[in-house]
C-alpha cells in the first residue's frame, strides 16, 4: 500500500499539475494550446498508469474481480472505485481509504466523488492531515476553478502550515499566491518545489513559469532569503544576422546544458525570442532532474536553439549555436547561434 500511494501521489501530482494550469492564464500568463494538449495527453494515459501501479503494488485483494494490469480497461478501473467504495461503507474510519479513493476519482476524472472521499478524510482527521488538507482543497478547485479564490485558497494555505515540504501544497500556495499577486511568494514556493522528485514535464513548466517571475520580481532564483541555486553560468546569447529573418515570430529560445551528445538535458531555462543579445543565467535550480549538480562530472555542451514546434527537442529547421563550458571555471559563456538543424 505505500508504495502505491507514493507513486499514485506522483501521478496526481502530474495530472492535477497540467490540468490546473490554465488556472494561472487568467492572470498574465501565457495563452495557447500547449497546456490544453498537455492535459489530454495526461487524462489519456494517467488512469490506466495508476492503476497498472496499484495492481502491481497493492496487497488488497481485487485481483479476482478485475483484470490483469495489460488488459485493464476503463470498466475495470471504474469498478474498483466502486469497490473500494463499497468497502469503505463497512469501515468509513479508514482514513487512508479514504484519501485512496480521492486520489483514485482523481485520476480517472470523477472530480465530484474525489470532492466527497477527500472531505470525508477531512472530517475524519479534523483538517489536521495535511494530505487529505491538499486532497480536500484540490478537489474542490477541479470540481469548481472558482474556488482557487474561495475556500481552496485558505486550505492550500493551512495544508503548507501542516506540511512545509508538501510538493502538492506547495505547487497549489504558489497558484494562490500568484493569483493575489504576491509574486515573491509564489517565486519562493515553486523555487522550494524544484527540489522535489516532480515529473520531468511538470518541471518543464514550472522552469518557464519561474523564468517569467525572475524577471516580474526581479530577483533571481538563488538569491538571499531563497534556497541556493548552487553553480551557475551567465550565458550571452546572440543571432548570426543572416539568420534573423528566419526567427518565427514568437517562437520560443532553450538554452540547454548537455553532458556529452546523446542522453536528456541536465537543464534548461526557456525565453521568447526577441531582442539581441540575450543575456540569461542557467544554474542548478534549472535541473530537469533533482539533485543533478551541473558542477558535478566535467565539462557541458551549452546550447542555444530557437525553436520552431515550440518544443524543446531539436527538429529540422530549428536554429542553433553551442560551446562547450565547465562550471570549475566560473567564467561567463557567450553562444552565437548561427546553423539550422538539418
Amino acid at each position: 500500500m505505500t508504495a502505491f500511494i507514493a507513486i499514485a501521489a506522483v501521478l496526481v501530482a502530474l495530472a492535477v499539475g497540467l490540468l490546473a494550469w490554465p488556472l494561472l492564464r487568467k492572470r498574465g500568463g501565457t495563452e495557447g494550446a500547449r497546456p490544453i494538449a498537455a492535459a489530454a495527453t495526461v487524462a489519456a494515459v494517467l488512469p490506466a498508469a495508476a492503476f497498472a501501479v496499484y495492481f502491481a503494488a497493492s496487497n488488497w485483494n481485487w485481483r479476482a474481480s478485475t483484470t490483469a494490469p495489460t488488459t485493464l480497461t476503463r470498466p475495470d478501473i471504474e469498478r474498483a472505485v466502486r469497490e473500494l467504495e463499497a468497502k469503505l461503507a463497512k469501515e468509513p474510519d479508514d482514513v487512508a481509504g479514504w484519501k485512496l479513493l480521492g486520489r483514485s476519482a482523481t485520476v480517472v476524472g470523477d472530480y465530484p466523488r474525489a470532492l466527497s472521499a477527500f472531505r470525508e478524510a477531512y472530517a475524519r482527521t479534523q483538517g489536521r492531515d495535511a494530505e487529505a488538507v491538499v486532497g480536500y482543497a484540490e478537489s474542490l478547485v477541479l470540481t469548481d476553478e472558482r474556488e482557487i479564490d474561495g475556500e481552496a485558497s485558505g486550505l492550500f494555505e493551512k495544508a503548507l502550515e501542516l506540511a512545509p515540504d508538501n510538493p502538492r501544497a506547495l505547487w497549489y500556495g504558489g497558484i494562490v499566491a500568484y493569483r493575489r499577486g504576491d509574486l515573491a511568494l509564489a517565486q519562493q514556493r515553486w523555487v522550494e518545489l524544484q527540489e522535489y522528485d516532480i515529473p520531468a514535464d511538470l518541471r518543464q513548466v514550472l522552469a518557464e513559469r519561474l523564468a517569467e517571475l525572475e524577471q516580474a520580481v526581479g530577483k533571481p532564483t538563488g538569491a538571499p532569503g531563497m534556497r541556493t541555486a548552487g553553480a551557475s553560468v551567465e550565458v550571452t546569447i546572440a543571432l548570426a544576422p543572416e539568420l534573423a529573418a528566419k526567427v518565427p515570430r514568437g517562437a520560443p529560445l532553450f538554452l540547454i546544458a548537455r553532458r556529452g551528445n546523446a542522453g536528456p538535458p541536465l537543464a534548461v531555462q526557456r525565453r521568447d525570442a526577441g531582442t539581441w543579445p540575450l543575456t540569461l543565467t542557467l544554474s542548478n535550480a534549472d535541473a530537469m532532474l533533482p539533485g543533478t549538480r551541473l558542477e558535478e562530472g566535467g565539462p557541458v555542451t551549452l546550447i542555444a536553439r530557437i525553436s520552431q514546434s515550440g518544443q524543446p527537442m531539436a527538429a529540422s529547421g530549428d536554429l542553433f549555436g553551442e560551446v562547450g563550458y565547465d562550471f570549475a571555471s566560473a567564467r561567463p559563456a557567450r553562444i552565437t547561434i548561427d546553423r539550422i538543424v538539418p
